[in-house]
């Protein structure tokens, strides 16, 4: 590689070069004064190793080219460009200031004005280029100069082109742009219009609001995977005070399908134009955001038309009337049941009336059960959620009192519908609850909620996010949880719900190969398909074969394997490729450090040999020769193998964790072991009335 000349003190293209200010990935950019035009100018020169080819010196020129079509107050103008003296050259115009990328490094993360302040003059900027067919498909904080008048700047069209141009210079299937900030039609070396650079100015202000990329990861083909398959992380979660407009307005920009994202930089403006405060809009106070008046109105007018139905359900119910009826006296002769009708048993009519007061008997106490264990995950959401911060441990930290009052709440009405149940203890329904109880606070806890919002406010905020992500592609992974769970649980029954088993497990087992699939470009295993195929078709046989548990032919274990299968089918060419990476990785560390070692001993050996001593009788003194060095070797591949499967699994966990905080999944989860735990109250309820020949 030539080494670059300092151009200090010369003239070069009629410019008197001052300083070097930038070293960049196609060259070196210098600070001059151009005198002609009497000004500071800045001179980007192409590096003399990347000039060796012809297709660089064409990204180079097509930069010039594009920029030199703009002329916008936010984009860096272009005064000259060609070639002097065998160097290509552009000279632009000078901004005396720093990147965006240096501004949040050195200050962390813009207040929202000033953030969405320079992001206008972005886009301001993009929309003029776009209005010129110019999509620069390398927006980025590095990028956008900030000038010592605030304006801030675009540079930078090295990956520029237009919209009608017929010459494509980057290869079929070649990606182009910064990793960080990459639309996923760009990851896929997709078709790419002005629409990608709105993504990446979505990216942007995600990034100079929070101090984080919006996607995060140890290379950057992992980067641009999450761009493509993973949702975007919800702000909020990073920065509880930023307004809930500006999470819509980057959650909109960052959609993976460019049709559902903002069209035009003038919408986005627009958009901002709503906020010159930064903060929200009179019209979209909070109290309209999440309705809390119409919420309190409607529980305040039922309080009223209801007072005394408020009051009883207020009351304990006290359990003894259930438990044990007293005998009932024996019937006197005017109050013996009617007779029998013709072919009826004696006692049928007797036992008619019985029954179905035990079926309403039995009815009311499910929908007192069901009340119980829905409001009890109700108050561990509440728990949750009245933390003035996200975490677990936010809400003990910032308001112990209420977190704690509400979590005792939870726990009574957990303790009064465990009451309920005919066999008291038993330790799946204890599992269900206290698994429902555990997700509810999660749910509560990790929810995105502006800052000031009231503990009620952030509770209906996680009900509502839950269900507007209800079919969220972040979910499919709770959906097979959840039918894995329900088929287990019906499986050994009748034959109708024996039906419903076997489709719930294999809609489950779908649900995990789209999960874990998720639009990656990997071809599966096929011995884990063959593998998982079988072991489904062995659990469809033992779903209908078998009436009771059985240790070996059970469809739940079978199931299960099944499931681990297709997650071993998908993370196994991952964690494969993760090792590959490793394996290269060290082994040219290895050949490196061998080489050197060798080359070292070469040297000592010939210092050796080239030095002769004589004893006192002048007879030469064999040399001592230096021992050969032991050759370093590679870690075995079965070694780093298990590294790469523990790096994936971690990173695999903070997805799916992340993903269930982000789209409130975790509250599904929590309604559901809820209901679950109804389930066995029905079933252990109706044992119970089938023994006393109620049923």
């Amino acid at each position: 590689m030539q080494t670059e000349p300092d151009l200090a003190g010369t003239v070069f293209a009629g410019c008197k070069i001052i300083s070097k200010i930038g070293q960049g990935g196609m060259g070196s950019v210098y600070k001059a004064h151009h005198e002609a035009l009497d000004k500071f100018v800045c001179v980007k020169l192409l590096s003399a190793d990347l000039a060796r080819d012809q297709r660089n010196i064409e990204f180079f020129l097509r930069e010039a080219r594009s920029a030199a079509k703009l002329e916008h107050p936010n984009i860096v103008h272009v005064y000259n460009f060609g070639q002097e003296n065998g160097s290509y050259f552009i000279i632009m115009s000078y901004v005396e200031g720093k990147s965006l990328q240096d501004l949040v490094t050195e200050k962390g993360p813009l207040p929202v004005k000033e953030a969405t302040d320079i992001m206008t003059g972005v886009l301001q900027g993009l929309a003029h280029a776009h209005s010129k067919s110019v999509i620069h498909r390398d927006i980025k904080p590095a990028n956008i100069l900030v000038g010592t008048d605030g304006v801030p700047r675009i540079v930078d069209f090295g990956l520029a082109r237009s919209i009608t141009e017929e010459k494509q210079l980057t290869m079929a299937g070649e990606m182009v742009g910064t990793a960080y900030f990459m639309s996923p039609e760009q990851g896929l070396a997709g078709t790419v219009d002005s629409r990608a650079d709105l993504y990446a100015a979505g990216a942007t202000y995600f990034y100079i609001l929070s101090g984080k990329y919006p996607f995060d990861g140890k290379s950057s083909i992992e980067v641009i995977h999450k761009h493509i398959g993973e949702p975007v992380p919800n702000i909020i979660l990073l920065r509880p005070d930023i307004p809930l407009w500006a999470s819509r307005v980057i959650e909109r920009l960052m959609r993976k399908k460019p049709e559902e994202r903002y069209q035009t930089a003038g919408e986005v403006i627009e958009e901002f134009a709503k906020h010159p405060d930064g903060g929200e809009a009179p019209s979209e106070t909070q109290e309209a955001t999440y309705e809390i008046p119409e919420l309190t109105a409607r529980i305040s007018a039922r309080a009223v038309q209801q007072p005394e139905a408020s009051l009883e359900s207020s009351q304990p119910h006290s359990p003894a009337p259930t438990v044990r009826q007293p005998a009932p006296p024996p019937p006197q002769p005017w109050q013996q049941p009617p007779a029998a009708a013709p072919g009826e048993k004696p006692d049928a009519r007797a036992a008619r009336p019985a029954l179905q007061m035990a079926a309403l008997h039995n009815g009311l106490k499910a929908a007192m059960h069901f009340s119980l264990t829905l409001a009890g995950t109700g108050c561990f959401i509440l728990a949750g959620a009245s933390g003035r911060s996200a975490g677990l441990a936010a809400p003990l930290a910032t308001n112990p009192v209420t977190a704690g009052m509400l979590a005792l709440a939870g726990t009574v009405l957990f303790i009064w519908a465990l009451w309920q149940k005919p066999l008291k203890f038993t330790p799946g329904y204890a599992l269900f609850l206290a698994a429902a109880a555990a997700a509810a606070y999660a749910g509560g806890a990790y929810i995105p909620a502006p800052a000031g919002a009231d503990t009620v406010a952030k509770a209906f905020l996680a009900v509502r996010i839950g269900l507007e992500n209800m079919f969220s592609p972040a979910n499919l992974i709770v959906y097979a949880l959840f039918l894995y769970i329900a088929a287990s649980k019906a499986v050994f029954k009748n034959w109708g719900l024996k039906a419903f088993a076997v489709a719930a497990y294999l809609c489950g087992l779908a649900l995990t190969y789209f999960y874990f699939k998720a639009g990656a470009e990997i071809s599966p295993e096929k011995v884990w398909l063959a593998v998982g195929g079988a072991l489904s078709l062995l659990g469809v046989a033992a779903a209908l074969t078998q009436r009771n548990f059985s240790l070996f032919f059970n469809p739940q274990l079978l199931f299960l394997a099944a499931n681990l299968a297709m997650f071993a089918m998908f993370t196994n060419p991952q964690v494969e490729r993760i090792t590959d990476q490793k394996f290269r990785t060290e082994e040219a560390a290895v050949k490196k450090a061998n080489l050197r070692n060798m080359m070292e001993y070469q040297q000592a050996m010939f210092a050796a040999q080239s030095e002769v001593t004589y004893d006192e009788e002048g007879r030469p003194i064999p040399p001592k020769l230096p021992e050969k060095p032991a050759e370093v070797l590679v870690t075995a591949r079965g070694k780093l193998q298990n590294q790469a499967r523990l790096e994936y699994y971690g990173d695999l966990g903070m997805r799916i964790s992340g993903t269930l905080a982000g789209s409130a999944g975790i509250i599904f989860v929590a309604f559901f072991l809820a209901l679950m735990a109804n389930v066995i109250f029905v079933e252990e309820m109706m044992a119970a009335y089938r023994e006393q020949d109620l049923f």
